[in-house]
């Protein structure tokens, strides 16, 4: 009778290592596949991130492509649109007052047109979604006009570039971008261009 009590008492005791043992394998197994599922998921996080922002490098590449695309357009309309008042006809005569306008008046128009800041607003909030919608939120006294010049500062244009495609002057260019300062209420301190890329 104490070998069979003492055989189940072993037998009992090797039944609770054995258990503790598998316990502490179970709990391993967990840990190590908790690890690995939390190296996964920061792996794919990492990936995502990086897929991101190859999109919106690419984004921005093709937002500035089209915005030189029409720096270039509005530099050459400005060119024609001098040029064209010394044109002469074939005898050594300039051209009609009514023709020169005529030419001025199309030139104008492609100058002006809105629909290529429809196509630039479309690339611009693809890059930049919230940009416009932050800034009217924060400012809703910003005309059309003064959304164009935080855009074209956004994307860190030169005032030239800037009065080509708004198709005013240099000096134009800074009196907008003094108002602009004023309405936003940034200190001269700082730089428009960053406050402006911080949003």
């Amino acid at each position: 009778i104490l070998f069979v009590a003492g055989k189940r008492a072993y037998e009992k005791k090797l039944q609770k290592d054995r258990d503790k043992i598998q316990l502490r394998l179970q709990d391993e197994q967990e840990a190590t596949l908790k690890k690995e599922a939390e190296q996964s998921e920061k792996q794919i996080i990492k990936l995502q991130t990086e897929k991101l922002q190859a999109e919106l490098a690419a984004k921005n590449r093709e937002l500035s492509n089209s915005a030189m695309s029409l720096v270039y357009k509005n530099e050459l309309l400005q060119n024609l649109s001098n040029e064209i008042v010394k044109l002469h006809d074939d005898k050594g005569n300039r051209l009609a007052e009514e023709q020169i306008k005529k030419i001025q008046k199309v030139i104008s128009d492609g100058l002006n047109d809105e629909r290529d800041w429809d196509l630039f607003e479309h690339s611009f909030n693809e890059a930049h979604e919230s940009f416009f919608r932050k800034l009217k939120a924060n400012h809703p006294t910003l005309v059309p006009n003064d959304l164009k010049l935080c855009a074209y500062l956004r994307m860190n244009m030169s005032s030239k570039e800037i009065a080509s495609l708004l198709n005013i002057t240099l000096r134009g260019v800074e009196i907008r971008r003094y108002r602009l300062r004023k309405k936003l209420e940034v200190t001269h301190e700082k730089n428009l261009t960053e406050f402006l890329m911080e949003l």
